[in-house]
Formats: C-alpha cells, structure tokens, sequence
C-alpha cells in the first residue's frame, strides 16, 4: 500500500507542484472556516470569473516560458483586442468576422515578436516590452482615451453566458487547458518547446527549427490573449484602454509559481492552472479580509520575486552552476 502511495505521489507530482497543491487546499480550507460564504456557488464563481481571462492567457505564456522565451505584450493585446472587436461591432461587421478580425490581427502582433527575436537576435524581455508599449499606446490613439460601446446582446454570451450551468469562459478555459496539456504531453511537435527551452542549440544540431518554432509560440499566445480581450469586452459590455493593466505580472506570475523555469524546459499546462487557482484564491482572500486593493499588487510582487529567487536556487542544486543574476535573468537563449 505504501508503495502504491509512492507512486500515486510521484505520478502526481509530474502533472503539479505538490507543495503549491498543499499550501492551496490548506489556503481554501483556512478562508472556508473563517468566513462562512467563502465556499458557496456564488463565490466559487466569482474566484473564477475574477481570473480567468489571465488563465487564457498562462496558458499560451507557459508554452513561450517552456521554450525559454517570454511576453510582456499579452496585458496590451487584451486591451487592444478588446477595442477592435469592440470597433468592428459597432461597424456591423457581424460577430464571427469580428471575433476573427481581432484574432487574426492579435496573431499578426504575436508573429511580429518573433521575428523580431529571430531577426535582431535579440531577448525576447526587451523585444516584447517594446511591444507592449506600442500596442497600447495604438489602443489610446484608437479610442482617444474614450471607452467603446454599443455591442450586440447575442455578443454578450461569450463573457457572460452558461454551459451546463457554468460560465462559458471557464469552460473555455478548462478545454483550452486540456487540449494544450495534451499537445505539450504527447504531440511530437509541441513536446519540443522542453528541448528548445533547455538548449537551442542542441535543438538546432537535432534538426529542430528553433525560429519557426517560435513563431508559433508567440502566435498561440498572442491570439489567447486576443481571445481573453474579447471575452473582456463582452463580460463588461464595454472596452476601454484601461483594461488589462499588470495582466502581465499576473500571468507571468502563475506560471513561475506553478513551477515553470525562467530559463526554460521546465513547467507544465497542470502546474499553471494551479499558479492560476492559487492566485485567485489569493485575490478573492484579500477582498473577503477587507485588505485595500492596492495590497494585491504587493502581494503578486512579493511572489513573484520568491518564486524567482527559488527557481534560482533550485537551479543551483539541479546543475551545480553557479550563475549571476544578470545572466539567469536576460541570459535569453535565441
């Protein structure tokens, strides 16, 4: 029996962080006996409705993290995303060539990172932070700081309707997580965002292509951030330049937690939706204690800079290589 605890325990532990699996069910059941509505229907719904557009986003900015890239545009292409299929719905454009406009032009963002990175060599932190930058600077030019409105109601299902009683951005969530989890697990292909984020290189000399590879990460994750700003405008009815402010720190911060590696080849779809589930525990934890709102981002800085120091540190342990800050931060594999 004990031998089958063992592997029931190590089986888990590669699909989640165990430790983070702990520190949240114990985080669930503490805020559950202090304030009796934490865990009602209500609540539950509104913990996942508060994160999920960030948890669209992790997903795709957990497949760039694995292959040792990152993207710091995701938080401005939701709020730009948002503003154009807002614009072309007042436009008439009808819903499905909206929807399809903004995810193509999210996609375009996403495939302009890349070939930046390929094509000037440079780190993807610096390349996506100019990036980030000019979208929303275009999403202000676009609105003149004015929120956009007058949307169609059948619009209104994609941020606000139900599916078998359960808010249809969190099923969309939850089959984008399983569909992701499955192509990073066994697709031949998606599985070499491990071997490209360990050593790009070695991945070249194997015949991988690192450069076409990256356009797609960067794709995925620029049109799941295009479809978190869509979801947005329909859930507010509205869209507005200042949607989407440190959605960044917020994702990038779920998926260090949930145990991906700055320096790539570790982490997966499993480990974020739980950074993801903590966070939101977190968050709505914060509300129900009465904490002033400005203490969130506080609190998201301070674990964001543990999991960092604690990736570095285990790192150390894994490779006993001693590595500057410098280097584990921008030493970007391109």
């Amino acid at each position: 029996m004990a031998n089958g605890l063992t592997r029931m325990i190590r089986k888990l532990s590669e699909y989640t962080n165990l430790g983070l699996l702990v520190v949240t069910v114990l985080l669930f059941l503490v805020m559950s006996i202090v304030y009796s509505h934490f865990f009602t229907l209500y609540n539950l719904e509104v913990i996942a409705m508060g994160f999920v557009q960030e948890a669209i986003m992790a997903l795709g900015m957990t497949i760039v993290i694995i292959s040792g890239g990152i993207d710091l545009s995701v938080g401005s292409i939701l709020v730009f995303s948002s503003i154009l299929v807002g614009l072309f719905l007042k436009a008439k454009w009808g819903i499905a060539v909206s929807i399809i406009l903004t995810l193509g032009i999210s996609s375009f963002i996403g495939f302009a990172n890349a070939v930046m990175i390929n094509r000037l060599r440079a780190h993807p932190f610096i390349v996506t932070l100019g990036t980030m930058t000019a979208v929303r600077g275009f999403a202000l030019v676009l609105t003149g700081g004015h929120p956009v409105t007058g949307f169609p109601k059948s619009f209104f299902y994609i941020g606000q309707g139900y599916l078998f009683n359960i808010p249809f951005p969190v099923v969309l969530f939850a089959l984008l997580a399983i569909v992701f989890h499955v192509l990073l697990r066994r697709n031949q292909y998606f599985s070499q965002a491990y071997f490209i984020g360990s050593n790009p290189n070695a991945a070249r000399l194997c015949g991988m292509n690192v450069e076409r590879f990256r356009w797609v990460t960067y794709v995925i994750s620029a049109i799941l951030a295009g479809t978190a700003g869509i979801i947005t405008a329909s859930q507010y009815i509205s869209a507005n330049a200042s949607f989407g402010l440190d959605a960044e720190l917020r994702v990038i911060t779920a998926v260090i937690i949930g145990g991906a590696s700055l320096s790539g080849g570790v982490g997966t779809i499993g480990r974020t939706v739980l950074g993801v589930i903590f966070l939101a525990i977190v968050a709505n934890a914060l509300v129900q204690a009465g904490v002033p709102t400005y203490w969130e981002k506080i609190a998201y800085g301070a674990m964001l800079v543990l999991s960092v120091m604690l990736e570095r540190y285990f790192r150390y342990k894994r490779t006993g290589v001693e590595e500057a800050w410098k280097d584990f931060m921008l030493g970007g594999k391109v």
